[in-house]
């Protein structure tokens, strides 16, 4: 019961510091993350996205970034009406903008989502890059395609960031990951849930997270040379709807120089 109903409906917030010596503004940047909606009656409804919208608001964002994977595929439970259930994200406030990707499961065949998704007032980037001015700052947010499903330009991406000022990438797949360059001061990633049910004394297990390098991008700060990465563990649920020892959660990035 707990693993369906109780945790599933849950909500946590999570907040990493990223000090680096690539920021070169004297004022810090608040990232929120909100990924993996999973989007399916009776768990991610309309209401209890809402919900998640609200507390992300409270948080006072400067950057919203929706990483993708807004529809659930599996089996069980009842299928909205993509542009009812995608309405919340309207009210989303960030002084920054709010940028949102496309995952694969937003591939589905007959999948109305992605055109959902174009009717809010986000903007949507299919391997793109914005330049944006906010808060005495300027920075460039990239997103990539899906990296299975999509159209995979992440050159394309990196050549359209064509000045020295500090660039993110969005993506919902962390597998481009070891692809990315460093000049990309931080991606932001989904898809993986951080193994959605976890163990006791185990943790996540490596066989069902979906990624070719089992659990090296499976959740939280990676650090790689000189490029950080940040997972968040997702919303929604994919697979059976259970989450266990690992609850919803809205990512909470603060970047600063150090």
């Amino acid at each position: 019961m707990w693993a369906v109903v109780i945790e599933p409906l849950s909500l946590r917030v999570t907040h990493h510091d990223f000090k680096t010596k690539e920021w070169p503004y004297e004022g810090s940047l608040k990232i929120a993350v909100l990924t993996d909606f999973h989007m399916i009656w009776p768990w991610m409804t309309a209401d209890h996205l809402m919900r998640i919208v609200k507390e992300t608001n409270a948080l006072d964002p400067d950057i919203i970034l929706l990483l993708g994977d807004y529809v659930a595929t599996h089996p069980f439970g009842r299928q909205l009406d993509p542009f009812d259930a995608l309405k919340p994200l309207n009210s989303l406030k960030a002084a920054c903008g709010t940028f949102a990707v496309l995952g694969n499961h937003d591939y589905h065949p007959k999948s109305d989502w992605p055109e959902a998704l174009d009717s809010t007032n986000v903007r949507v980037l299919k391997n793109q890059a914005e330049m944006i001015s906010c808060n005495d700052q300027k920075m460039w947010i990239g997103g990539l395609d899906d990296l299975w499903y999509g159209e995979n330009d992440l050159g394309g991406t990196i050549l359209s960031m064509n000045t020295d000022d500090p660039k993110f990438m969005a993506m919902h797949n962390p597998d481009y990951f070891p692809d990315i360059p460093n000049t990309i001061l931080a991606s932001f990633a989904g898809h993986t849930h951080a193994g959605q049910i976890r163990f006791p004394f185990l943790g996540e297990i490596d066989a069902i997270i979906p990624s070719s390098y089992g659990a090296r991008y499976s959740y939280g700060h990676i650090q790689e040379d000189q490029k950080g990465l940040f997972v968040s563990a997702g919303l929604g649920m994919t697979g059976l709807p259970i989450r266990f020892l690992n609850k919803p959660e809205v990512m909470v990035v603060t970047i600063s120089k150090k």
